[in-house]
């Protein structure tokens, strides 16, 4: 049976389907699946707070699949909904698990700083970013992350921008950025310690837009 595949801008509507491929990708650590599922909510409104630009892939009308992209500053009364939402999830994490939480807190303190650190090396500017780029596994074969990723560059390139980058790391299908095209800018190696809670290698790709 052939599946039926459609894109358009996120939906709230979207946003528990979207946030359950995320769990399933990247929010597997913890013994609770309620906390793992509000982890990935809360990384998908971080995600949401800070882009300007969404596509929703639709399997036989099911989300399967998401890009969100940055260009410039995003509207405050968005990121604001977003952080709101943030912090309601860190609220109902905090009474399942604090110690999971306060994990939870050091990889995000890690990574905005090595994020820093690779931005810094990678001499990009920064202002425009694909800021999340995932797709159900159980619909990996159609294409859907290619079309997505290609959505995502064609409207920075509308913005007027003439590359955009994205962070990555070796919990991630990094090569599949190389096929595509991308071309590793910065990238860094976890200390032992680091390691205890960010990936072994964590990457940031350039993508050129135009010559």
């Amino acid at each position: 049976m052939v599946s039926k595949v459609l894109y358009r801008p996120f939906e709230e509507t979207d946003f528990d389907s979207i946030a359950t491929i995320l769990q399933d990708c990247w929010h597997t650590n913890e013994n609770s699946e309620v906390y793992n599922f509000l982890e990935a909510c809360d990384d998908l409104a971080y995600c949401l707070s800070v882009s300007t630009f969404s596509q929703v892939a639709l399997v036989d009308d099911a989300p399967r699949g998401i890009v969100l992209a940055r260009t410039g500053q995003p509207d405050p009364t968005w990121t604001q909904r977003w952080n709101e939402a943030s912090r309601d999830f860190f609220t109902q994490m905090r009474t399942i698990d604090k110690d999971a939480l306060a994990r939870y807190e050091q990889f995000i303190s890690l990574t905005g700083n090595i994020d820093k650190d690779l931005l810094r090396t990678s001499g990009i500017d920064g202002s425009s970013e694909i800021t999340l780029l995932a797709v159900d596994h159980n619909t990996q074969g159609l294409g859907i992350g290619s079309v997505l990723l290609d959505a995502a560059a064609d409207h920075i390139a509308s913005q007027g921008y003439t590359q955009a980058f994205l962070y990555t790391d070796t919990d991630c299908d990094w090569k599949f950025y190389e096929r595509r095209g991308l071309r590793r800018a910065a990238a860094h190696r976890a200390t032992r310690d680091e390691r205890k809670f960010v990936p072994r290698e964590m990457y940031l790709y350039r993508l050129r837009l135009s010559d």
